[in-house]
């Protein structure tokens, strides 16, 4: 009944709205579009309405049905020369208080997908009159006029991407790239984002994967990575060979004919696409790429050092028309094979959430890549939005100059910003942490003592163990970056209870916070990234965030 009556219900709507368009053109025997109305409202109607009843893993497709009940809006006429159309770009809603409809009459607010529809009427003219300009309508505009005051004015709803990517929804899928320490390299803080965003907007396809197993702590929710013996890796926070590395921070070499790196899709999803990244050398060897077991190119890494070349394979060309779930690169000689990195994709609009984390690294990490190197990638990734997610371990650097590392931070930012001028930031501040007292940051970051109580009353009471001398100072100073470039911040420790909240979260039950008082359990970190998808939602969907998040400390 549910589904029968929002069909009715915007049936009436788009017929009504389409009717008052039409009668504002009648005037002066000018012809009128309104006698379509009727058909055309029903079509789009029941093509809205059977995209709303798409799950969300299925995004693409109820996108694909809402852009082509778009197309069956009222036929539009020629643009007269030499005038100007404005972009709609629709303001975050303003509500007042609660609608007055009755229950039984209310619309839902539009979700991601339907905000496809409400984008493309509002750039689509209903009628043009090249000697009433001031009439010229577009199909939105007629159903503002329809239903208001009525109902919310869809004008008033947000476009797809809204304040971050403008009506990009229907051309290209949002893409997210997070960069930060041990909390991004697990994936389990921005696996969790990663899904609570693709529930919303559908499933974005890409994946940026690190090389082999080269730490413990680096992983992927997406892909399960494995390595056969005769793998060795370099490491960017190790390095000062810049040229060599890109934004996965590390390099897997291999010098054995027959060494496979191996890359298994998590939950069964397919893929259609994927582009591994190689450096080339003098006396470089050779290496295959096979998807699913099937052998799909090989390459020659001869060449210049440190020179960056890839192997693409599209998953229908290799035989594979379904997509495929497994990656293997394996070396097919014993001279030097070098992989940077592995790109993989699927067909598919919506958000894509792509993170690489470098045990203990700080932002400073960042200036050690070339900015060709961080071009190469940015090409290949094309990511609309990039997350910093660091702090945690320059906040445990007693001897940090803080004022400098603003300085460092801030040049960060504008050297992304002049390689992608579009690039938004959104900057995370690090969450809070602790350790006993006497341990200096050189000695270990949160060094485990479990002896004697937390403070957990309200206010956080005196803490057994301090929190690092610099870890709020460094947020603070992200913070007040922010707020100087217009980037976005959140403040991580805002989603743990106040002072001490790294060690109430440690004596929390079930725990929430491992007992190194750094790190995270994995309910900790899925508590954690569903309040920062709780931020990132509203500017993804173009409403501004009311203010910033405050800090608990």
């Amino acid at each position: 009944m549910r589904l029968t009556a929002r069909l009715v219900i915007w049936t009436l709507i788009l017929s009504a709205g389409v009717g008052v368009a039409g009668l504002a053109f009648r005037r002066g025997d000018l012809r009128s579009a309104a006698a379509l109305a009727p058909q055309r409202a029903l079509t789009v109607a029941e093509m809205f309405a059977s995209a709303r009843l798409v799950a969300p893993p299925a995004g693409a497709d109820a996108q694909s049905r809402l852009l082509q009940a778009a197309s069956l809006v009222l036929p539009e006429a020629p643009l007269p020369p030499r005038r100007s159309v404005e972009r709609v770009r629709p303001a975050a809603p303003k509500l007042e208080g609660p609608p007055s409809l009755p229950m039984e009459t209310m619309i839902e607010p539009p979700d991601g997908a339907s905000r496809l529809l409400i984008a493309a009427m509002a750039r689509r003219p209903l009628v043009d009159r090249p000697h009433a300009p001031a009439l010229a309508r577009t199909a939105l505009a007629a159903l503002n006029d329809a239903t208001a005051p009525r109902v919310m004015r869809l004008a008033d709803a947000p476009t797809a991407y809204g304040e971050i990517q403008p009506d990009a929804f229907s051309v290209h899928r949002l893409t997210i790239l997070q960069l930060g320490d041990s909390h991004t390299a697990a994936d389990f803080f921005s696996g969790r984002v990663r899904e609570r965003l693709q529930q919303a907007f559908g499933t974005g396809g890409d994946a940026y994967i690190v090389p082999g197993r080269p730490s413990l702590g680096v992983r992927s929710a997406v892909f399960d990575s494995d390595a056969s013996d005769g793998w060795n890796y370099e490491a960017l926070q190790r390095s000062d060979a810049r040229k060599r590395f890109f934004l996965s921070g590390f390099n897997a070499i291999s010098r054995k004919s027959g060494a496979e790196l191996t890359f298994r899709s998590r939950g069964g999803r397919a893929f259609d696409t994927v582009e591994v990244a190689f450096l080339k050398q003098p006396g470089g060897g050779r290496a295959e790429v096979a998807v699913d077991g099937t052998p799909a190119g090989q390459i020659n890494l001869e060449g210049e050092a440190d020179e960056l070349t890839t192997l693409a394979v599209n998953a229908q060309g290799a035989g594979v028309p379904n997509g495929f779930h497994e990656i293997k690169v394996k070396a097919l000689s014993d001279a030097p094979v070098t992989v940077t990195g592995v790109d993989v994709g699927r067909d598919g609009d919506g958000v894509s959430y792509l993170s690489l984390g470098f045990p203990g690294a700080t932002v400073q990490l960042l200036q050690k890549l070339t900015a060709e190197n961080i071009a190469a990638d940015f090409r290949r990734i094309s990511p609309d939005v990039v997350v910093l997610a660091f702090g945690t371990n320059e906040g445990f650097n007693d001897n940090l100059d803080v004022a400098a590392y603003a300085q460092q931070y801030e040049q960060i930012l504008h050297r992304l910003q002049e390689i992608r001028p579009d690039l938004r930031i959104v900057i995370i501040g690090p969450p809070d942490a602790a350790r006993p007292n006497g341990v200096s940051h050189s000695a270990g970051v949160g060094q485990d003592n479990n002896n004697g109580p937390v403070a957990t009353e309200p206010g956080g009471g005196q803490c057994r163990f301090p929190v690092p001398p610099k870890l709020n100072p460094v947020r603070e100073a992200q913070r007040k970056l922010a707020d100087k470039l217009g980037a976005y911040f959140w403040d991580w420790s805002s989603a743990q209870p106040g002072p001490c909240g790294a060690q109430i979260w440690a004596a929390a039950n079930p725990p929430l916070m491992a007992r190194d008082y750094v790190h995270m359990t994995l309910e900790g970190y899925k508590q954690s990234a569903d309040r920062f998808a709780d931020f990132l939602i509203p500017l993804i969907e173009g409403r501004q965030a009311g203010a910033h998040v405050v800090s608990n400390n």
